[in-house]
């Protein structure tokens, strides 16, 4: 890598030409004061023809925080976010929440109130300058975050804001901060350090030859193995060859909240239940924190467990206890790449236990699906609209590559995905992140369909005008669906699991729990130079998504308030 330094530059200056060589072309920000020199500094830039990251106005940080980690997720690179002091991190800690738990390699720059009363061109001048001063600001992000630092007056720009990226790629990827003080953003600077000589990150860890024969041992001589497939379709070629892996050998795969595997693969068994657990007698875990939930469902007693992760034990979840009879440490992918070898010579001479394995999936697998008809064929007269309902309009006519940023919106059982990159979800239950994410990924990948699906709560929780109007500034017209069932319905499933026969189940109406009267959702996005509309019957769904995607593909903004009933 190289970068074109002047010979004495400001700081700021050093550190926007360093994140442009580093690979960060854009930065979604909300600034403050602590912004001086960094506008000062862009302004310089582009009037010397110096490149420098394109800077989005985004005015909340929690849709920033989302932007980037859309981004990150479809482009596979990191992405950089700064907001304002104390308070701008304080808002961000959700995004920081989120992004943890999913791996998402973002950098969340911080300005930091100047350091100095006096003496600086940069020190406070205003009154706010004091209020907003941590003894630790970044303590506020520590617990969720793989590094911090703050930069200080003659450090090397470069090696720092190089070395955040670094550890934020590195597996598992997460996010990192770093909090940048006024004054020394303005300082004078000529040795900004070394930049690194090579694509950053680390290359993929190789999980042990010995651990995947003794993986590829178990797997062949179990009768019904199975694979849950948790994050590890992180990258197309992880997806892809999971599906080879599961169809050469006759694995059956189920999911989570991820899209791993295609949904039409032969052996996509679609989520874990009861049912499909106490069959295995052998089940691979790849990359998926919670495989399953031990209140609702486990495995049997003698059911063998391999844990594939780059941190098979999750070290960074507080309490977790998982059995595990074989923990192997790598890249999910490769692993998915050095079974499917091992298992060839373990099971030629074992086919015809295959075969008959594929035939037991293949029965199980056309059960699933004849269930799932039944409930959409009966979905198509129900109102409000069954949610399962608007899965099926989905499929018939989003593009095949559409990207959907779900938010406790559609049933990922339900939707036909058969492409990488097109499901984008969260684990952490940080509500807020669809809006946002689906403007990142419609950055990230302008040319495809780009559609949220989110519960009213959660569309509430997205600050929809921000979003809109980040939306409509930066002409990233995308699809929101909004699955409005007037309820709190997580709360409410919550309170009923926990007391089935209490008083709660017999009340008409359960407290914190309604979200009536709702608002008219679909005029938000008119406020912001969009198309809203109402859907009430499910005969006239799909025309209203054909419609609204006509509309996004001409450039325009669109957002369905969709009447559902609760999820069954």
């Amino acid at each position: 890598m190289t970068i074109e330094r002047p010979r004495t530059q400001s700081a700021a200056e050093a550190y926007l030409s360093t994140l442009h060589t580093c690979g960060i072309r854009h930065v979604f920000a909300n600034s403050g004061t602590d912004f001086a020199p960094l506008i000062e500094g862009l302004v310089r830039m582009k009037a010397e023809g110096r490149p420098a990251p394109n800077f989005i106005t985004v005015p909340h940080e929690n849709v920033a925080m989302a932007m980037a980690q859309g981004y990150s997720k479809i482009t596979g690179e990191a992405s950089c976010v700064m907001v304002h002091v104390n308070v701008g991190t304080a808002n961000a800690v959700m995004g920081v929440m989120n992004a943890a738990r999913d791996n998402v390699p973002v950098l969340l720059a911080a300005g930091r109130t100047p350091l100095t009363e006096t003496g600086d061109a940069g020190s406070r001048d205003v009154l706010i300058h004091w209020a907003q001063e941590n003894f630790d600001q970044a303590g506020i992000v520590r617990e969720n975050v793989k590094w911090d630092y703050e930069l200080r007056s003659g450090q090397p720009v470069a090696t720092l804001v190089s070395r955040a990226l670094e550890i934020a790629l590195a597996e598992p990827q997460g996010p990192v901060y770093l909090s940048l003080p006024r004054e020394v953003l303005g300082e004078q600077v000529e040795d900004i350090g070394p930049l690194p000589r090579r694509p950053l990150g680390t290359l993929a860890a190789v999980p042990s030859g010995d651990a995947i024969e003794q993986a590829a041992s178990m797997i062949a001589d179990a009768k019904s193995p199975l694979i849950i497939a948790g994050r590890s379709g992180r990258t197309a070629a992880a997806f892809y060859a999971l599906g080879d892996l599961a169809i050469e050998h006759a694995l059956p795969v189920v999911q989570g909240p991820f899209s791993s595997i295609a949904h039409s693969n032969p052996m996509y068994l679609g989520f874990a239940t009861n049912d499909i657990l106490n069959m295995a007698d052998l089940i691979v875990v790849l990359d998926a924190p919670v495989p399953w939930v031990p209140h609702n469902m486990r495995p049997g007693r003698e059911t063998k467990i391999i844990h594939i992760a780059h941190d098979p034990h999750f070290s960074s979840y507080p309490m977790r206890g998982f059995e595990c009879d074989l923990a192997v440490a790598g890249d999910p992918g490769v692993a998915i790449d050095m079974l499917r070898v091992a298992l060839r010579d373990k099971l030629r001479e074992r086919q015809p236990a295959v075969d008959a394995r594929r035939t037991r999936v293949t029965e199980m697998r056309n059960t699933i699906l004849a269930r799932r008809a039944a409930v959409i064929e009966q979905a198509k007269s129900l109102a409000p609209i069954h949610p399962a309902f608007v899965a099926h309009a989905l499929n018939q006519v989003k593009d095949k590559d559409a990207i959907i940023s779900d938010e406790l919106g559609v049933p990922l059982p339900f939707l036909e995905l058969d492409l990488p990159g097109c499901f984008l979800a969260g684990s952490s239950g940080g509500l807020g992140v669809g809006l946002g994410q689906a403007l990142g990924a419609k950055l990230a990948a302008p040319h495809r369909q780009v559609i949220t699906c989110c519960g009213d709560g959660s569309y509430m929780f997205g600050l929809p005008t921000a979003a809109h109007y980040v939306g409509r500034a930066e002409k990233l017209p995308t699809l929101t669906i909004i699955m409005n069932n007037s309820m709190w319905y997580a709360v409410r499933r919550a309170t009923l699991g926990m007391y089935p026969d209490g008083m709660a189940s017999k009340a008409n109406h359960l407290p914190m729990v309604d979200l009536t009267p709702a608002p008219d959702y679909e005029k938000i996005v008119e406020a912001c130079g969009g198309y809203g509309e109402r859907v009430e019957d499910p005969g006239k769904l799909i025309g209203a998504i054909e419609r609204g995607l006509r509309k996004v593909e001409d450039g325009t903004a669109v957002t369905l308030n969709v009447v559902t009933r609760a999820r069954e």
